[in-house]
């Protein structure tokens, strides 16, 4: 609606009255698809599908000191002449001296900007389309003849009405016609008065959902809307409004999109280890199957694949799988490993429920506050526009929630992180990440541990001054050393640990490779969660 065509006559009459005998004294872009003509007592600001289609006069503009790229120096120094509008057309067309005109097709995914020098097209403002460099202006479609025959109320048959007589006439003003139509007129006397309406220099600024929109005449009292009489004024405040509501929807798309992102992991995280801890706690403990074994070893063979033994603690018989390599008592240890791998899963599922949730929790507080911030449908608009306190929200919580994103971004380690028992543990990812953890991040009391003997991650254990280290914390940290190693599928893994300060990097050691001066080993299963 803002680049109608009655509404680039009016725009047309009021910068030529007030701008003839100018001279452009620049013309550039610093936007994509934006063009601003400098006169010297205005500036003209064009879009061309950005994605809106504008043309608007202002009373200044800020230049940028870099990425601007000059445009039209041949119409640098030329003085305003005349204004004219093609009729029944979105086409105004500036007429300069030396008979050079600017052309400016405002037709939405077409529109563009083009320099005419007597009669022949010299420049375009969009080289791309290419059809326009042999650019001429024609009369848009009119049928007058049509304005006077009758026609029911029906919004359909409007449509079409209106559509014969000038494309011009778009659905909004068929809606227009309907509505005066209802109130008693006929056909052409409803017409009439929308033409006159059109004439009005009263426009109206509309906010429809999520778009704002520019009305020639009253739009529904429903509608959040702003009267502004002038269209210079008038189509001001609309590329403000436009421009302060495409900023907020960007803004608040992405804050969602961000913000979303932990509480939907940390949900299906916390949902999982539940879900895990259940699966753990309802399943046969292995432990009970080795003491049925243990009680049983006069009565199995050596060899079976499977036996059908009494248990005692459910009062019935059942059948136990065998390992037919491993001997009664190596099966029975093999069910006791399988015990003993459970616990410790579930210990660390169990723990690790508990910050999760935490994590859960406030990342669901954090989405809360957000949504406390209203949809880009839902923003306040009046007769003074937007509410500024609500735009002002949004930027301040964008602002803050940006700086957060990306402190903790500078604070997220490069390590796998794990926690044990209040105390932190690192794991390397690669062979130079390794030395990064061991010689860059660790502290010289921290306990180191890795695999014996075999490739591996390094692991450090963040030493707590004036606490000695309790003995789960080592084996869960010897587990996860065992985990990350080449002997990963081993049932016991052998893993040396020492405080930081007695390892060293030897001169030509590869990414990885230490010298360990003193050293301890614990035998451990290897274990991730």
């Amino acid at each position: 609606m803002h680049f109608h065509h009655y509404t680039l006559v009016r725009l047309g009459e009021l910068l030529l009255q007030r701008h003839k005998g100018e001279r452009i004294l620049s013309a550039f872009s610093q936007n994509k698809n934006e063009l601003i003509l400098e006169l010297e007592g205005t500036y003209l600001r064009v879009g061309c599908h950005t994605p809106q289609t504008f043309l608007v006069a202002l009373p200044s503009y800020s230049k940028a000191r870099k990425n601007v790229v000059n445009l039209f120096p041949d119409a640098i120094e030329l003085r305003l002449e005349n204004i004219t509008v093609v009729p029944f057309e979105r086409i105004l067309i500036m007429h300069f001296s030396n008979q050079h005109e600017l052309i400016f097709k405002m037709h939405g995914l077409k529109a563009n900007i083009m320099l005419r020098r007597k009669g022949e097209i010299i420049d375009v403002f969009n080289k791309q389309k290419e059809e326009d460099w042999h650019f001429e202006e024609a009369e848009g479609p009119y049928s007058p003849e049509l304005e006077s025959e009758a026609l029911e109320t029906n919004e359909k048959a409007i449509v079409e009405r209106l559509k014969m007589i000038s494309p011009i006439y778009e659905k909004y003003a068929a809606k227009r016609v309907l509505s005066m139509m209802e109130q008693g007129k006929d056909f052409p006397e409803a017409f009439r008065s929308l033409l006159q309406e059109y004439k009005d220099d009263t426009y109206f600024i509309v906010k429809e959902k999520e778009k704002i929109k520019f009305y020639l005449f009253p739009p529904s009292p429903d509608l959040p809307q702003q009267r502004i009489k002038g269209v210079e004024q008038a189509l001001q405040q609309w590329l403000k409004y436009t421009f302060q509501q495409s900023s907020y929807k960007i803004q608040f798309k992405a804050v969602d999109r961000e913000i979303s992102k932990p509480l939907k992991k940390y949900k299906k995280v916390y949902e999982s280890y539940l879900k895990n801890i259940e699966q753990l706690e309802n399943e046969r403990n292995p432990e009970e199957i080795g003491h049925i074994i243990m009680a049983n070893l006069h009565a199995m063979e050596a060899n079976a694949k499977k036996v059908s033994l009494f248990d005692f603690y459910k009062d019935e018989t059942i059948t136990i799988k065998l390992d037919p390599k491993l001997n009664p008592q190596e099966n029975a240890k093999r069910y006791y490993d399988k015990h003993k791998t459970r616990r410790s899963r579930l210990l660390y599922l169990k723990e690790q429920l508990e910050d999760i949730e935490n994590k859960f929790l406030q990342a669901e507080e954090d989405y809360e506050a957000f949504r406390q911030l209203p949809h880009p449908a839902d923003i306040e608009f009046g007769q003074m526009g937007f509410d500024p306190i609500e735009l002002k929200n949004m930027k301040t919580f964008n602002k803050r929630f940006r700086r957060e994103m990306k402190e903790a971004e500078v604070e997220k380690s490069p390590f796998r992180h794990f926690k044990k028992s209040g105390y932190e543990i690192f794991v390397g990812k690669n062979a130079r990440n390794n030395d990064e953890l061991s010689f860059k991040f660790a502290n010289k009391n921290d306990t180191w541990l890795h695999a014996k003997d075999v490739s591996g991650s390094h692991v450090v254990i963040r030493h707590r001054a004036g606490k000695d280290l309790p003995e789960e914390v080592l084996e869960y940290a010897a587990q996860l050393a065992a985990f990350y190693s080449k002997r990963k599928t081993d049932t016991l893994v052998p893993v040396l640990y020492t405080p930081r300060k007695y390892i060293r990097k030897r001169k030509g050691d590869p990414p990885g490779m230490v010298a360990v001066d003193r050293e301890r080993v614990i035998m451990v299963e290897p274990v991730r969660e």
